[in-house]
């Protein structure tokens, strides 16, 4: 599976996009992150699905709440 790993510096900060992993796990994925993008003192870092991601389409958006 493929995770888009996110992070910020500091609390308030807006999340950045440090890259991505590719896990078996969920928990796999977690730790690969932070071996791979360890670089900072990060005040967060997190992993998502890349299934899990909602694309945002403005047709949808324009023509009501269908996929």
């Amino acid at each position: 599976m493929n995770y888009h790993v996110f992070t910020r510096v500091n609390a308030g900060d807006d999340m950045i996009h440090a890259g991505t992993v590719q896990a078996d796990s969920d928990r796999l994925a977690r730790i690969y992150a932070h071996r791979t993008y360890d670089e900072e003192d990060w005040d967060f870092m997190g992993v998502v699905r890349e299934d899990d991601l909602l694309e945002v389409k403005t047709e949808a958006i324009a023509g009501g709440l269908s996929p």
